[in-house]
């Protein structure tokens, strides 16, 4: 009888299971190197604008955003530099020290370390 019987779904690895009543959903779960990136350049756009948020910028005003990261960081950033200064509205994206009238932030997260600053462009 179909209430003397149990069935449950049962994820493998690299895989999340959920199910519904009659409907399952299985995700795969394993992180490829570009997902990681993308992960990675996605929380520095959040760290920027929490940046652009403290220097009290304009929701409209344009960056350039200067940047030195770690190695692992830098890669994501690179490959991903035109949705970093589409979200943030950066003119120009450099791999050099800010100036010194820049607004600056020094953060650490997924293991890579990352210094980064920002000046409103007129």
């Amino acid at each position: 009888q179909p209430d003397e019987v149990e069935v449950k779904a049962q994820a493998k690895k690299g895989f999340a299971v959920a199910e519904d009543g009659a409907y399952v959903a299985a995700l795969v779960t394993e992180l490829t190197p570009e997902l990681v990136a993308e992960g990675q350049a996605r929380e520095f756009v959040r760290r920027v604008q929490d940046l652009r948020k403290s220097a009290k910028l304009d929701v409209a005003d344009r960056i350039e955003l200067y940047v030195e990261a770690s190695a692992g960081l830098k890669s994501a950033v690179e490959a991903h530099t035109d949705y970093i200064t589409g979200e943030t509205l950066a003119v120009a994206l450099k791999f050099e020290s800010p100036p010194p009238n820049a607004s600056t932030s020094r953060d650490e997260f997924d293991g890579e370390k990352v210094s980064f600053g920002l000046v409103v462009k007129a």
